[in-house]
């Protein structure tokens, strides 16, 4: 049979009062400063967690606004190119106006200077059928006459710009 010892129940009182003081004073704050720990812990997880889901939600608007920013570039190189493209034709039409305006110009110059040489070929054509017709004559008749002679010489000489020729 077991003998009970008074030293063995002092032992198991012992055991038993020391499990109640240590339970009470070490177990129950150690247990509440690891249950703090944990607590903390979660916090910072879920802190982090949030952390990463504005990252992410940052780098969502991020590459919008970059992927936004690059077609807003392409259309503004597209617009440029089409103003430039439209700028070209502005300053080849403008040319173009330019060049027709000197050609008129150039042409009317021409004529003009024609015309005038024309005139002066009169004069002097008519000067030196005067000439001729005073030598064959053999005396200065007079102005009138010199005139009258002048017009008959160009009627039958004939205008030149009736028949188109220079």
């Amino acid at each position: 049979m077991i003998q009970i010892n008074l030293n063995l129940v002092f032992t198991i009182i012992n055991l038993l009062v020391l499990y109640i003081l240590m339970k009470k004073f070490l177990f129950g704050p150690v247990i509440r400063i690891m249950d703090q720990r944990k607590e903390m812990i979660d916090q910072q997880f879920e802190e982090a967690k949030k952390t990463e889901d504005r990252a992410n939600q940052l780098q969502k608007q991020y590459e919008n606004a970059l992927k936004s920013a690059k077609e807003e570039s392409y259309q503004i190189v597209e617009q440029a190119k089409l103003e430039a493209k439209a700028q070209a034709e502005r300053t080849a039409e403008e040319a173009r106006v330019q060049a027709d305006q000197l050609f008129a110009k150039a042409q009317a110059d021409i004529a003009s200077e024609r015309e005038y040489a024309m005139r002066q070929m009169q004069g002097e054509i008519g000067k030196l059928a005067m000439e001729a017709a005073a030598r064959i004559v053999g005396s200065q008749a007079g102005e009138e006459q010199d005139l009258s002679m002048y017009d008959q010489f160009i009627e039958k000489a004939g205008d030149p710009d009736d028949n188109g020729s220079c």
